[in-house]
């Protein structure tokens, strides 16, 4: 038996459990409630998705992004690629920010 399955099932353990405590924060209710469905759910993730990273974005927070140095980024002649790299956002992100920064003015 590899070193990695005790570890690997901890770490399926930990996430187990963070997800019931996070889905029963959303749902109001006691985590252990729906622990077992939740089991469920990463034991078919882990089933389909075998030696794979899932990828979960994080919410997205208007806040974390200066607005104001990306718009003089942009002004002063900088590629939509260099703005991106340097804020670590994709193109669709930059879009959204400076759509909301708008959007935040114009009210």
């Amino acid at each position: 038996m590899s070193r990695k399955v005790p570890r690997r099932k901890a770490r399926v353990e930990e996430l187990t459990e963070e997800l019931a405590i996070g889905a029963a924060m959303q749902l109001r209710c006691d985590s252990r409630e729906i622990h077992d469905v939740v089991k469920a759910v990463v034991d078919y993730l882990v089933k389909e998705y075998p030696a794979q990273d899932l990828y979960i974005p994080a919410g997205f927070n208007f806040q974390q992004y200066p607005v104001q140095r990306i718009k003089a980024d942009l002004a002063s002649g900088r590629s939509v690629r260099w703005v991106c790299q340097r804020y670590r956002m994709s193109h669709k992100t930059l879009y959204r920010v400076l759509s909301e920064a708008g959007q935040k003015s114009e009210s």
